[in-house]
């Protein structure tokens, strides 16, 4: 472990790593550090029984040529790495009701997802059109989302308030399509009465796309990424437990782990959660007002 690096990454999730390469890619001396035994977040897996089981990331969308997260993946130079599987193009998810013998299909491809719907509720199809149009609407409004240029912030924000629930159901009065459509909010922990449909639309876009199950778990992706992040002279350190940073004239100059090293550097990027970053960092060096905000939205 070197003394002092270009960028410190707090936290080995998919954003961090991906940080760490194009940091690295970019000639930049990085090192990422992880307090638990398994690098990744929401990419680890565990084992029963010779079986391999997916803690977060079960299935990944946008993965076809082309699309968002390929195009990613592509330039970090991992596609080729990965061992992935297509879900079922006529139904990658399937929804199901008690006391109800059909099964509800998510089809890949937005011909595809709307023919399939529509051959179950053949009096919805504007509804289920207008649906469609409105998820890749609201996904040209965020240029990054689609590997663009563009403004990051809107002076509309009436993207940010429009409810998931309240949207779909003004589609239809149809009960069952309403809960088939919002059938995948499982994917992102989607509330009812909370979730503005910008989420819903970012999210459900990518896997209407395509749908792709990585095979051996998603722990793959992680191993490529680190594998990548070597060959750019990166470092990854696991059991560097970060518990506070040192300040010198007002600027994160360290970051102090459990294990009593501190690393130092000239740039830190936190990949954990927002709470707990600001009490790392010391809600004293943020406005109230900020941390008071941060302090009140449920994780």
């Amino acid at each position: 472990m070197k003394t002092h690096y270009d960028v410190v990454i707090v936290g080995s999730g998919l954003g961090g790593l991906v940080s760490a390469i194009i940091l690295a890619k970019e000639g930049q001396s990085v090192c990422v550090l992880e307090k638990n035994n398994q690098y990744g977040g929401n990419l680890q897996i565990f084992v029963r029984n010779k079986t391999i089981f997916d803690t977060g990331v079960h299935y990944i969308g946008g993965l076809s040529k082309g699309q968002n997260l390929y195009q990613y993946f592509k330039y970090i130079d991992i596609i080729d790495d990965l061992n992935l599987k297509k879900l079922d193009e006529n139904g990658f998810d399937i929804i199901t009701f008690d006391n109800d013998v059909n099964e509800y299909r998510h089809a890949q491809g937005y011909e595809n997802f709307i023919k399939v719907l529509v051959e179950q509720f053949p009096e919805e199809e504007p509804a289920i059109i207008t649906y469609c149009d409105k998820l890749k609407e609201t996904c040209d409004s965020f240029p990054l989302y689609n590997l663009k240029q563009g403004r990051p912030y809107f002076g509309d924000t009436s993207i940010f308030k429009l409810q998931a629930k309240g949207y779909i159901n003004s589609l239809t009065n149809n009960k069952k399509l309403q809960a088939v459509l919002a059938g995948t909010n499982f994917l992102y922990a989607g509330d009812g009465e909370r979730t503005p449909f910008y989420v819903h639309a970012l999210t459900i876009n990518s896997y209407i796309e395509s749908a792709y199950r990585c095979i051996n778990g998603g722990s793959q992706i992680t191993m490529a990424l680190i594998k990548k992040l070597k060959e750019y002279d990166g470092e990854t350190y696991k059991h560097h437990d970060v518990i506070q940073f040192g300040f010198d004239d007002g600027k994160i100059t360290s970051a102090i782990c459990s294990n009593g090293k501190e690393i130092k550097g000239d740039l830190f990027i936190s990949n954990i959660e927002p709470k707990l970053t600001l009490k790392l960092v010391g809600e004293d060096k943020f406005k109230k007002s900020y941390t008071n905000r941060v302090d009140k939205i449920e994780s």
